[in-house]
Order: structure tokens, then C-alpha cells, then sequence
């Protein structure tokens, strides 16, 4: 079972709509755009990442990873930004990379993201247009 940790104490509590965008050297940044108040504009920025992939049931983010305990899975009421702390994922790229990385899930209202990171994300709040 993964155990979790919010990571996005910064963005405020909402239902986000997710946008990505990821350059050729694997440079990450997630826009999130709340629905509930469209005031609410972030951008967690993940620098570069060894990997990511979309989670098509952003709901509940990556059911794999939360099966054997269903009141473990972290919810969009709970969190938008979490790290799994011993997931799955975490177990299957360890074998394989032996430096140092983090595993975060995004949740999102459209879909998730999980990705592979050697550092910390930095959240910053962005100004409506």
C-alpha cells in the first residue's frame, strides 16, 4: 500500500482543471485553473523529470497504487498535489535508477498525472489575465 502526503499546502482547496506542458529536455510544468473559484491560477513547476504519465481516472488517481486499502486513496476534496512516499511505481524504478527521486500524483478534475521527479516542485500562485 502507498502512503501519501499532501505536498500542495499552497494551493487552496478547489476543483482544477489540469493543463501540462513539457519541453525536449523533459522540463514539467502543470497549470491548474480551479472551476469552483476562477480566481484560483497555479503553476507547479517540476523543472526536469525522469518521467510522467497521465492517469486517466483523476478522481481516483492510480487505483494500483491504493487497492488494498480503499480508505487510503487521496481525494480532490483532500488534496491536488500529493507524494507517494512507497508506491508501486516507486518500487519498480528503483530497481533500475539508483539515484535519488520522489513520486508525486496531481489530481485533477479532467484526469491525473503521476510523475517522476530528483526534486522538490515549486507551486507558484499566478495572476488572472
Amino acid at each position: 500500500m502507498a502512503k501519501w502526503v499532501d505536498m500542495g499546502g499552497k494551493i487552496e482547496n478547489d476543483w482544477y482543471q489540469v493543463r501540462c506542458q513539457i519541453d525536449q529536455d523533459m522540463n514539467l510544468k502543470i497549470y491548474l485553473d480551479g472551476l469552483k473559484n476562477q480566481e484560483n491560477h497555479f503553476c507547479i513547476d517540476f523543472d526536469k523529470i525522469l518521467f510522467c504519465k497521465v492517469i486517466d481516472e483523476g478522481w481516483d488517481l492510480n487505483p494500483c497504487e491504493y487497492w488494498d486499502d480503499p480508505k487510503n486513496i487521496p481525494m480532490i476534496h483532500k488534496a491536488i498535489l500529493v507524494e507517494l512516499l512507497d508506491s508501486h511505481l516507486k518500487r519498480i524504478i528503483r530497481e533500475n535508477h539508483q539515484a535519488p527521486f520522489r513520486h508525486y500524483q496531481i489530481l485533477g478534475i479532467n484526469f491525473g498525472i503521476d510523475v517522476i521527479s530528483g526534486s522538490q516542485p515549486i507551486i507558484n500562485k499566478l495572476k488572472e489575465n
